[in-house]
């Protein structure tokens, strides 16, 4: 309403301009709480996500050093299938894709149908 309450009602428009503006900057002060809450919210499971997969990373490496070491795997030979999955998905990127529609990854399994 602005300068048609100031207009009308004088100083008594005034303060119900400043009410107003005053309002909105606490709903403003409550929405920035809450969008910092939320963020910290998200930076902590982002943390919580990166430290779960540095495990998942040490896990693996020291599982295939192990592997290897013991001579249950032939390195050469867990390189080149390694190299396989990866081109399974189309794309030799180190990296597997998800099927948009299941969620799951692209796998092939040997001995069984693709597909699922």
């Amino acid at each position: 309403m602005g300068w048609m309450r100031t207009l009308l009602l004088g100083d008594i428009g005034n303060r119900m301009d400043i009410e107003d503006a005053e309002a909105d900057i606490a709903m403003i002060r409550r929405t920035n709480r809450e969008l910092r809450t939320s963020i910290a919210a998200k930076g902590h499971h982002i943390g919580r996500l990166e430290s779960e997969l540095a495990r998942q990373k040490l896990a693996i490496e020291a599982l295939t050093r192990f592997l290897v070491a013991k001579g249950v795997v032939d390195q050469s030979e867990l390189e080149a299938f390694i190299a396989e999955v990866d081109a399974e998905d189309g794309v030799t990127d180190g990296r597997l894709a998800i099927d948009p529609k299941s969620g799951r990854l692209k796998l092939k399994i040997p001995g069984r149908p693709s597909g699922g």
